[in-house]
């Protein structure tokens, strides 16, 4: 079916505007550098040193389960521009704008879906819902850290594919405007399945589409259909089945802590049953209160660890879940109502039940369920809207007016949560001021203020850490090259010496072991730490240098010697002193 001329300027005129303030919103980050994971995952990776070879089908295949096409993307980045950040975040903004317009349309499907023209509702209406929950999906400062801080692209690309396959299921079940059989049954399916392949090898959210394309159905059941009245006559039956089922699962999960997510650090992380006790709280007093109040984002929330069944930090906000739920089911709530509220916790179900992750809770696992708040939020506006408008309480104008002010405030609240992002010292003194107890940013600010050349601030920041933590590898190691830049050569050792303990498969802490003990002279502890560099890294190029240092010129071992920086050469053809040691090397073979 054809829309009609005036239909299909409107909206492209929406398209429009929900591109350009993107553009205008987010385009303040463009220039800032890499951070956090982002140095360890692009710029340190040496995978992405070799863009080409990632660039493949074999790539895609292999690696598919360890988010290959989310390394492709990076791959396609340092292809086309290298390590300039401007591309990196370019990919991810122009990906969450066309993610905004996918919202757009499936929106307007959805309000169609739901026949919310019986209740009142106009084109016009529906058109402003759409709109209104794509501007919001765009522009909420809780998506700011999935936008901007370059690795969380993983929940902006998988969200596409998401949207995507949504979408796609839609249109074969549209009424409105009915597919072409061909379409229906053969194209529009294998586009569904192609989604979710390529989005499952980007994060594995998209395990959750078929339970929320099966809810999207249900939906359209009337209380006759055949299914429904099957699940009414067997619903105790059908209920202590999935009992059982859960029952067995939970024993399951609680006794193997690497079940479902395979082997963990469990120093690094609560542990299973503490982290699913905690995340009820979280979705009620961490994500909801952002979504509804989006003031105080935070990159390292201190969120509180939940450690009893019968605390009312678990019993408190699963009781409100669970009766959002059954009000939505039981009540005559609209059934839109009850579709926004599953969609945003299934989506959210994996990070926020079994699988085990580092961090409680972080703004960017919540991007793609945001759109359930987004859509319910937006429908809520429209139909007071209407109804104050009904009442000659509120005149059109007036009521627009109030919506652009209220989508201005949430541009301009994360305009300025992006300038949070702008370098490592902001964003980290940002999470110390709001998460004044965690050890993290302290570490990291530590880090921040090496990389500027400001020292005596970073030593400062990480023997804080120290004393809150002193269990961590990070701290050992890079508060023992700051004393070692300033010939703190003892302290240096004691510091480097305990991070080779906590974790000895790091080359770089052998190799400045090696530098030390070559500097004082200790030419066998210099070896034995330089060989033990390399062979945990073959290809660490200033560690064969050193190890050609050692031979040619203390151990009498000229032979050897030449062979380590005829290797190291090869490596790294532009190290410092490259030019003599080439002619190191052309002396002795002349």
């Amino acid at each position: 079916m054809i829309l009609p001329a005036k239909t299909l300027w409107r909206q492209v005129g929406c398209c429009g505007m929900i591109a350009f303030l993107g553009i205008v919103i987010y385009g303040n980050h463009l220039q800032n550098a890499f951070q956090f994971d982002s140095v360890a995952y692009v710029v340190n990776s040496p995978k992405l040193q070799a863009p080409d070879e990632m660039l493949t089908f074999e790539f895609l295949k292999k690696d598919y389960f360890a988010r290959s096409l989310l390394q492709i993307s990076l791959a396609v980045n340092a292809k086309l521009g290298g390590f300039q950040p401007f591309g990196y975040h370019l990919f991810n903004l122009t990906f969450h704008i066309f993610n905004a317009l996918l919202v757009f349309f499936i929106t307007g499907k959805l309000c169609r879906f739901f026949s919310l023209h019986r209740t009142g509702w106009n084109q016009k209406s529906i058109n402003l819902a759409s709109l209104l929950t794509a501007l919001l999906f765009l522009c909420h400062p809780i998506q700011t850290e999935s936008v901007v801080y370059i690795m969380s692209r993983s929940e902006v690309l998988a969200g596409t594919f998401y949207l995507t396959g949504f979408f796609i299921f839609q249109s074969c079940l549209d009424k409105e405007f009915p597919p072409s059989g061909l379409f229906k049954y053969v194209f529009g399916p294998a586009g569904i399945i192609l989604a979710f392949i390529f989005g499952f090898s980007v994060k594995q959210t998209l395990i959750t589409l078929p339970a929320v394309l099966l809810l999207y159905l249900f939906c359209q059941l009337g209380p006759e259909s055949r299914f429904v009245r099957f699940f009414k006559r067997w619903k105790w039956v059908l209920g202590g089945i999935a009992c059982v089922v859960l029952a067995l699962l939970l024993r399951k999960l609680l006794i193997d802590e690497t079940f479902l997510i395979g082997p963990s650090n469990p120093e690094e992380m609560v542990g299973r049953k503490k982290y699913m006790l905690s995340q009820p709280s979280v979705i009620v007093f961490f994500y909801l209160r952002l979504l509804l109040f989006p003031i105080n984002l935070n990159i390292d929330p201190d969120i509180p660890v939940v450690t009893s069944l019968f605390s009312l930090r678990f019993l408190l906000p699963a009781g409100l879940m669970i009766g959002l739920v059954y009000a939505t089911v039981k009540t005559s709530a609209p059934r839109i109502a009850f579709f926004c509220i599953l969609w945003f916790l299934i989506i959210l179900s994996p990070s926020s039940s079994i699988v085990t992750l580092h961090d409680l809770a972080a703004e960017h696992r919540i991007y793609l369920a945001a759109y359930g708040f987004c859509l319910i939020s937006s429908v809520s506006m429209v139909r007071l809207m209407n109804r104050l408008e009904t009442t000659a309480f509120l005149k059109p104008t007036s009521a627009a007016l109030l919506l652009i002010l209220f989508v201005a405030f949430l541009a301009a609240t994360t305009g300025k949560r992006n300038l949070a992002w702008r370098s490592e010292l902001s964003l980290w003194e940002d999470a110390r001021k709001k998460s004044p107890h965690l050890v993290r940013p302290l570490i990291n600010l530590g880090r921040a203020y090496s990389l500027t050349g400001q020292t005596d601030r970073a030593i400062y920041f990480y023997e804080m850490s120290l004393k809150k933590a002193p269990g961590v590898f990070v701290t050992y190691y890079n508060l023992g090259e700051l004393y070692l830049e300033q010939g703190r050569i003892e302290a240096a050792l004691k510091l480097l010496h305990h991070a080779e303990k906590l974790d000895s498969s790091i080359p770089e802490v052998h190799a400045s072991l090696g530098e030390i003990y070559l500097n004082t002279k200790q030419y066998e502890l210099a070896e034995h730490y330089f060989r033990r560099a390399v062979e945990l890294n073959p290809k660490y190029a200033v560690a064969l240098r050193n190890l050609g240092i050692l031979n040619y010129f203390h151990l009498d071992q000229p032979q050897q010697g030449i062979v380590y920086f005829s290797r190291s050469l090869t490596l790294d053809p532009n190290q410092p002193e490259a030019e003599d040691i080439r002619k190191l090397v052309a002396q002795k073979f002349n």
